[in-house]
């Protein structure tokens, strides 16, 4: 562990330095193995990694909220510090995207589903790409959403960045363009004028499912759609 940094009050990005890295893809996760008091062997779960794979995919953050009563999060969130050892396991998973995919993009995300994404921006502004990319994540409170100091600085810097804010609890922060679930109309507003040739979408299966349906029913190829569902 390098680097601990506060994203939100139950939210964090642990930057770890790999000692038998792999090339990861935009978009992939690792799976972290800890040992829990009370059971017999290591508990594994999936966290998605933040980071851009350029200049050095031996270095990842990979973003974590505490999930009330998990076995892993608590301790990611509130017990390590900086210079333990964490058990990672990784790169997998297919939900990626690179500048060979090509454009038009959409990003769909809500909650920690924001992360992977934020991993495809990045690595999109590390490739000095100008591939236009169009992001609507959903949070309770724009505080406890992932990433938002950092995706006003790169919106206001790259033209080819557009970020849109739902909020489903604050419903007076003016930060936010929507105050709302993620539904029909907002994805409708999202194709409107730069229809994608890929779409992504992450975060809980409901919404997941959703957003898949209401981009068929606006025509979006489905070849060109794929989605991670977060429980």
């Amino acid at each position: 562990m390098i680097e601990i940094i506060e994203e939100a009050p139950d939210a964090v990005t642990l930057r770890l330095r790999i000692v038998d890295s792999a090339d990861f893809l935009p978009g992939q996760y690792y799976n972290v193995r800890m040992t829990v008091p009370g059971r017999t062997g290591p508990v594994q779960r999936a966290y998605s990694v933040a980071s851009s794979p350029i200049p050095d995919s031996s270095i990842i953050d990979i973003g974590v909220r505490e999930v009330p009563g998990g076995l892993i999060s608590p301790q990611l969130v509130r017990g390590l510090s900086v210079g333990d050892q964490v058990q990672v396991r990784g790169p997998v998973g297919r939900f990626t995207w690179t500048k060979d995919d090509g454009g038009p993009v959409l990003l769909v995300g809500a909650g920690s589903g924001v992360v992977p994404l934020m991993s495809m921006i990045r690595y999109a502004v590390a490739a000095d790409l100008d591939i236009p990319v169009r992001l609507v994540c959903s949070s309770s409170s724009f505080d406890s959403a992932f990433y938002h100091r950092d995706l006003a600085n790169l919106a206001e810097q790259h033209s080819w960045l557009e970020v849109v804010h739902t909020l489903t609890r604050d419903l007076s922060d003016a930060r936010a363009t929507h105050h709302r679930r993620i539904d029909h109309r907002m994805v409708a507003e999202a194709v409107a004028g730069q229809l994608p040739r890929r779409a992504y979408i992450c975060g809980p299966p409901a919404m997941v499912e959703e957003v898949q349906g209401w981009l068929g029913e606006l025509a979006i190829d489905p070849a060109g759609v794929r989605v991670e569902k977060y429980d």
